[in-house]
């Protein structure tokens, strides 16, 4: 009888030595899953503001507007965005004017330079998901005109309104050494 008691707990200690979580050198390899191996996705969000000015002619939005500074800056941004080790998700393009001029010409104006840069970018090899939406003159950064007087002051100062921001949103791919 204490015979056949040690040797069921023999069997039973090495059916049950392999069930629980800690390994021993009797035990069968485990596999593991890639869901284990992978790590979880962080998605990274630069920001990029652009001067409307550097990029377009005064009061101007068209592809044909562009000025050659305004080339140059967007050509460093696909240059970055296609060297660099971010898979990009998404690209949301805003426009922004000033407060010269009607709310809905500046809602279309701002909506017209975004459509451009997103253009731009498209025919230059960048095709992620791009949104593009206008704020119009709605969220201005100059808090200091007011007082100006003269339109060719008013318009200089101005100029830091006439934006377009760029937010791109990614993944930061993993390099293996």
């Amino acid at each position: 009888m204490k015979k056949n008691y040690l040797i069921v707990s023999i069997a039973s200690l090495f059916l049950t030595a392999c069930a629980g979580n800690s390994t021993h050198r009797w035990c069968p390899p485990t596999k593991v899953t890639e869901q284990e191996l992978s790590a979880p996705v962080v998605y990274e969000e630069i920001a990029i503001e652009l001067s409307a000015d550097t990029l377009f002619k005064f009061n101007k939005s068209s592809i044909n507007d562009l000025l050659p500074n305004g080339k140059k800056e967007l050509d460093n941004v696909v240059t970055q965005l296609m060297s660099s080790h971010i898979n990009v998700k998404q690209i949301d393009i805003t426009g922004h004017t000033d407060r010269l001029g009607s709310e809905q010409y500046n809602y279309k104006l701002g909506m017209q330079r975004a459509e451009t840069i997103r253009n731009y970018l498209k025919n230059n090899g960048i095709n992620n998901n791009i949104n593009i939406s206008s704020q119009g003159n709605s969220q201005p950064v100059t808090t200091s005109c007011n007082d100006v007087n003269s339109k060719a002051m008013l318009i200089a100062c101005l100029q830091p309104d006439r934006r377009v921001t760029l937010n791109i949103i990614g993944v930061k791919d993993i390099q293996i050494n």
